[in-house]
């Protein structure tokens, strides 16, 4: 072997090769997990406002009430 040859083994590529795998297997399991909940964090939010636009839309019951439903 020459000074400018350089050999680097099978198993050391494989094993760089499967870490940089299992990290970026990794990060995006985070990165699904954290959308996932601001998904479902944002899904209760709408059901909460449906039901409160559902609820206004009756209006207030009274005769001069703007947001009753005619």
């Amino acid at each position: 072997m020459s000074g400018a040859e350089m050999s680097i083994s099978v198993s050391w590529v494989l094993g760089i090769i499967g870490l940089l795998g299992g990290v970026i297997a990794t990060l995006a399991s985070i990165i699904y997990k954290s959308l996932s909940d601001r998904l479902a964090a944002q899904d209760k939010i709408i059901e909460h406002l449906r039901a409160d636009v559902e609820r206004m839309s009756k209006g207030c019951g009274l005769d001069p009430c703007h947001w009753r439903v005619r």
